[in-house]
């Protein structure tokens, strides 16, 4: 009997695969055990401010340059850019979810994906539960690769293409 879901998380030799390939600026260090630890880069990053009224109004963003360190205020949700960029094949999708050490240290972050066809950069949002910094090049989100059960009809197309913030 055939299992209807088949998807698999990719090892860490099918990962270092990907590398060059689907994960574009990698280190090969962040390849682990079943995932990569993504990290953070850019030249600025934003602090998301009230007013968002979903779906019609989005919330507005401030910048802030990007030095060497990032200082988070509590409570407040900030936008980083990734330093890796993707170019995801049609058979495979990504859960990004926030590195255990990340969650440990009063960081929240909720899960996400990245779809079958995207390109580019991602931004991921990041919330300080206390007065807090992360420096430049950290990794922060840890992926888990997954392998659908076969390329998908409808690869992403969306707006969000290439790494838009909000």
């Amino acid at each position: 009997m055939s299992n209807l879901f088949s998807e698999m998380i990719l090892s860490h030799q099918s990962i270092k695969k990907l590398l060059g390939k689907v994960i574009i600026n990698y280190v090969e260090e962040n390849v682990r055990e079943n995932g990569y630890d993504l990290r953070i880069c850019g030249d600025k990053y934003y602090v998301v401010e009230e007013g968002a009224q979903l779906p019609a109004i989005k919330a507005k963003i401030r910048e802030i340059p990007f030095k060497e360190v990032a200082d988070l205020s509590p409570l407040k949700t900030y936008l980083f850019e990734s330093c890796e960029e993707f170019n995801m094949p049609e058979n495979l999708a990504v859960l990004i979810t926030l590195k255990s050490t990340m969650a440990r240290n009063g960081f929240l972050a909720p899960p996400t994906v990245i779809d079958a066809g995207y390109k580019g950069k991602i931004y991921l949002a990041i919330t300080s539960v206390y007065n807090s910094s992360l420096a430049k090049g950290i990794s922060t989100h840890h992926l888990i690769f997954l392998e659908l059960d076969q390329r998908t009809e409808r690869i992403y197309s969306g707006k969000y293409q290439g790494g838009i913030p909000i």
